[in-house]
Order: structure tokens, then C-alpha cells, then sequence
């Protein structure tokens, strides 16, 4: 081959490897400029279909054991004692410090669920994911490790609204959809801090699972007479609407929804009562909640690993360890009977909610978001409830709240084979009468009247879920009439159950 010949043909091969590396540096620039994150369609329903598999959700916030890490960032880590947490009866601890995980919980719990409250990274919303952590996921090798119960991830907590935080929540609920398909997702607001149109706005474009908040309504400045149900019935009922209406606004992709629970001294001063604590659970699960979350643990103040004694815990006597306090008693309690109502209320939606009035003496009155009960459309033709004392009904009583439900479809990802009758009816009534005055909330019970028209049932029986045991139990009337069947039941302060209709 001639001199002449080899220059054009190096010249041909040089250009052609420039041609070649150029393309290659070109088709690279480009992944990185998109952040080659590969679009994940959001899941409709995701929600029903991991309730029901994980079941109810009564979780509990819990520091880190990483000393260094936490201390770092500012916050609280300790060694929890294993007796201690299997006294509570919590679904799962959320990890809310870094590392946002608490590896000597799992030597001890090791098929326990779990979920992250502050991710990713132990702080507020202040970035979006990276290229890194959408390509790759951001969860730790610790986490990865039982990552098949991990249950929720809330991302950050508590930002102000921002169309700039919006689209962080956005992008990092991508980013996790891709890598975690089985954790529920995000963020959690108080009421206000958020107004109705922006929750609507973060529904339609983050597309989150659920939606959470959290309001600590009891105070030792509180008036004795304030109950405090309706101002919780008119958040619930908030969050409940936005939640239904859904990814599209019109119902069709709807979400769940749920409430912190107030677990801490408030203040450093007020300890709520057993029908103040009752009133979060079971007001929740009757406008259709899934989700709580006892804020806090408080294994003493935690802070630099030490255990000090602390007045905001109400877990433990004075926060130490090994020292349980009636508070850790009436969470056991109360989240056994919620528990039990689970397998039913995880498969049921809400479809509507009403407020019963007490008497005047007692009505907080009526939210003014919830509508009156109206006997039209319902088998529930009269409902009222009378406070119970020394085996007799008084002549007043206080307000009740009853809430709706329908069975979940197959195709919104229900369960709709649990229930032996598909034409059934299914509702809650809970007590609205919470106090500060009254430490137990046995001394607020009230005997509840209830009539119902049975004639389009077939069997045209009322059964409850008998919250002590969860067994399905018939109940019988104690009059019939051409007016319908009439039942009465007790329901301790801020109690309630669920009845089914077949």
C-alpha cells in the first residue's frame, strides 16, 4: 500500500474514531442532563392493596441506636429496652433520626414491620433527589435489609408549601415508586400550615399514597368543659375529603389518610385521659383513616445516650425504661381493639360520615364540615346516646359521630371474598364525650339507642365486632316493631366499633 494511501486511510480511521468518541460523549451528556430516572406510573389503589397486607397501621415513632449519627443531627438515640416495646402492641416503630434506622430493634424483632418518618435524610425537604439516588435508590444497606416490611416512607415533615418543595416531594416519590414499590408514600402537614387548595394541588401533581397530619389538641390551658371532638372531627373530615377525591379530583383515584396521635406530655404539662386518647383512635378509623402514628416514644430525653429523666414522656414513668406507666397500659389497650376492628376496616372504604347531637348540655355542636345524620338512605332510623351511670341512662348525653362504609372492589384492589355477604351494610358509631376531668373513660360511657329497618336484609341481623376479641358477634333487639329492630350497646368515652347489617 502506497504512502499516500495509508495517510487517507489514517486520516479516514482517525476522523472516524472522533466521529465515534464524539457520539458516545454526546449519547452520555444526554443521560445525565434528563437524570436517566425511568418514569414509574404511579399505582392506583396502592393503598388497599398494602393495608391489606400489612394490615392497620398504629405506629410509633422511635429514636436511632446510632449515638454518632444522631447526635450529629441533633437528635435523640438510645438502646431500647425489648421488654419495654413489647408492652405497646404498635404495628411498627418509625425511624425518624439518622440513620433512619435502629439495627438492635431488628436483632430483637427481627420480622417486625416498620417505617421512615424525615427521609430521606433525617431533616426536612430541601433537595430533590440526585442523579445517585435516582438511578440507585436512597435507602441504606441496613434498611435494604428488611426492606420487605417496610411500610411508609414519609419525606420530610412539616414544610411550609412551596410549588419549590411540591416538586421535590415529586421527584423523590419517582425516584422511590422505581426502587421500593411496596412502601406507602408521604409527606405530613399540621392543619393550617397547608391550606385546602394547596393539599388538593400536592395530591394531583406529587401523587402521594396517603395523606397524614398531626394536631395535639389537649392542653393543660384548656376549659374544663372542652371536649375536643369536634375540632378533630373537622380535621379528620379535611383530610378525608381531599384523600377521596383523589389523584384526578373526582374520586376516581382515590387515596388514605390518617392522624398523629398526641403520646407525649404536652407541654411538658398536660397528660390527656384515657377518653381524650381513645377519641384519636377511633374518630380516625370512623371517618375512614388507616394510618396513626403515637408521637412519641420518649425513652427519657435521649439526647448524647443518656437516659435522663424527662416530663414529656408518657410511655414511661418519668421516660426511663423499665418503668411503664398507665399511659403504656391504655395504648396496649387501645391498640388491641383497633387491631381487631382491622381485617374488616382495611378491606372496607368510607363513604360517608354524620354527626349525632347530643344533649345541650353536652354538644360541642356540629362541625361545619360534617353533615346532620339523616334516617333517608340509610337502614339507621334513629340513633341517640345517654351517658350511663351506676347501671342506669341519664337524661343527657353526648354527641356521636357515625361513619360509613363500602366494600373495596376488586378492582380498586380490594378483598371483597373476606366478607361472607357482598350485600351487607357496614358502619361505625363512636362516642364523642372526651374530658379532662374524668381520668378513665369508663365514667363516660354512654348506652346508645340505635333502630334500624331490616326489611331489605336477608337475614335482617345487626352483628359488631366485639373489639376485646374481634369476633364477629350477633346482637339482639330488645323491641321490634313496624318501625324496625331496636338495639342498645355501651361505648366507653371516645370509643367505638364497627356493626355490620346482613
Amino acid at each position: 500500500m502506497t504512502q499516500k494511501v495509508w495517510k487517507y486511510l489514517v486520516l479516514f480511521l482517525t476522523g472516524s474514531l472522533f466521529l465515534f468518541v464524539g457520539c458516545s460523549e454526546k449519547e452520555n451528556n444526554k443521560k445525565d442532563d434528563n437524570g436517566s430516572i425511568e418514569e414509574i406510573s404511579a399505582e392506583r389503589f396502592r393503598s388497599n392493596r398494602i393495608f391489606i397486607k400489612h394490615g392497620l397501621q398504629i405506629q410509633c415513632w422511635l429514636a436511632t441506636d446510632n449515638f454518632k449519627l444522631a447526635g450529629e443531627a441533633g437528635q435523640p438515640a438510645y438502646v431500647m429496652q425489648p421488654s419495654d416495646w413489647a408492652l405497646t402492641g404498635f404495628t411498627g416503630p418509625t425511624f425518624y433520626g439518622p440513620p433512619l434506622v435502629n439495627t438492635s430493634f431488628f436483632k430483637h424483632f427481627p420480622g417486625n414491620q416498620w417505617a421512615i418518618a424525615k427521609a430521606p435524610h433525617g431533616d426536612q425537604i430541601k433537595v430533590g433527589p440526585t442523579d445517585h439516588e435516582k438511578q440507585s435508590g436512597f435507602l441504606s444497606d441496613d434498611q435494604k435489609t428488611y426492606l420487605d416490611k417496610l411500610v411508609t416512607i414519609c419525606f420530610g415533615d412539616e414544610e411550609v408549601y412551596s410549588d419549590t418543595n411540591l416538586y421535590f416531594l415529586k421527584d423523590w416519590y419517582l425516584t422511590a415508586r422505581k426502587h421500593y414499590p411496596d412502601a406507602l408514600l408521604h409527606n405530613n402537614q399540621y392543619p393550617g400550615l397547608w391550606s385546602t387548595s394547596n393539599l388538593r394541588k400536592y395530591v394531583k401533581v406529587a401523587l402521594p399514597d396517603l395523606i397524614t397530619y398531626d394536631r395535639y389538641y389537649f392542653h393543660t390551658s384548656d376549659n374544663d368543659d372542652y371536649i375536643g371532638v369536634r375540632d378533630m372531627s373537622q380535621h379528620l373530615k379535611t383530610y378525608r375529603d381531599v384523600a377521596l377525591e383523589g389523584w384526578d379530583g373526582n374520586k376516581k383515584e382515590y387515596i388514605a389518610f390518617g392522624q398523629y396521635i398526641q403520646g407525649f406530655v404536652n407541654q411538658g404539662t398536660y397528660k390527656l385521659t384515657e377518653s381524650q386518647l381513645r377519641l384519636y383512635y377511633f374518630m380516625t378509623l370512623t371517618f375512614g383513616g388507616k394510618w396513626l402514628n403515637w408521637f412519641r416514644y420518649l425513652q427519657g430525653d435521649g439526647y448524647g445516650g443518656a437516659t435522663a429523666p424527662t416530663p414529656w414522656s408518657l410511655l414511661f414513668e418519668n421516660g426511663i425504661p423499665g418503668r411503664p406507666s398507665i399511659y403504656m397500659t391504655w395504648a396496649n389497650q387501645c391498640n388491641k381493639e383497633c387491631l381487631n376492628l382491622g381485617d374488616y376496616l382495611v378491606r372496607l372504604k368510607t363513604s360517608d360520615v354524620r354527626y349525632v347531637a347530643g344533649t345541650s348540655r353536652y354538644s360541642e355542636g356540629q362541625p361545619d364540615n360534617v353533615d346532620v345524620f339523616n334516617p333517608t338512605g340509610s337502614c339507621i332510623k334513629q340513633i341517640c346516646g345517654r351517658f350511663f351511670i351506676d347501671g342506669l341512662e341519664a337524661d343527657d348525653g353526648a354527641d356521636l359521630y357515625l361513619g360509613y362504609f363500602d366494600i373495596i372492589p376488586k378492582e380498586e384492589q380490594g378483598d371483597p371474598s373476606f366478607f361472607k355477604k357482598q350485600n351487607a351494610d357496614f358502619f361505625m358509631v363512636t362516642n364523642g364525650m372526651a374530658s379532662k376531668l374524668e381520668q378513665e373513660a369508663t365514667a363516660l360511657s354512654q348506652m346508645v339507642t340505635l333502630t334500624l329497618d331490616l326489611s331489605d336484609f336477608d337475614s335482617q341481623k345487626l352483628y359488631w365486632i366485639n373489639t376485646e376479641t374481634g369476633e364477629k358477634e350477633e346482637l339482639e333487639a330488645v323491641n321490634r316493631t313496624e318501625e324496625g329492630s331496636t338495639y342498645k350497646f355501651l361505648l366507653k368515652g371516645g370509643t367505638g366499633t364497627l356493626f355490620i347489617v346482613e
